[in-house]
């Protein structure tokens, strides 16, 4: 049988590879693997190697959280400068043609 607090360490340390990665495909299924093996843990962690597993389970996470805070806030500043070169292009385009215009197609 496998510790599963080495387990959880491992699933969070591969979880940050991913988001490192920018592997965004591939966090589902580590997410799906980290809800089952916190499922089967007692509600007290023993103490000794299974404390230090979860210390640095945490500590992985909380790297990870905070990549993953600044990847959204680099998104929502990308965002932005589309949203601004959308406005740019549209000024350049002029007045849009009324909905109500015709081809005239008969020559």
């Amino acid at each position: 049988m496998t510790d599963p607090y080495a387990a959880l360490r491992e699933l969070t340390e591969r979880e940050h590879a991913l988001v490192v990665a920018g592997r965004w495909e591939q966090l589902a299924a580590v997410d799906s693997e980290r809800r089952e093996a916190l499922a089967g843990l007692p509600a007290v962690a023993p103490a000794g190697a299974a404390r230090a597993a979860l210390a640095r389970a945490a500590e992985v996470q909380a790297a990870t959280t905070e990549l993953l805070a600044a990847q959204v806030a680099e998104l929502g500043r990308s965002l932005g400068r589309v949203a601004q070169g959308r406005t740019a292009v549209q000024a350049y385009g002029g007045a849009a043609a009324p909905a109500t215009a015709r081809v005239d197609l008969a020559g």
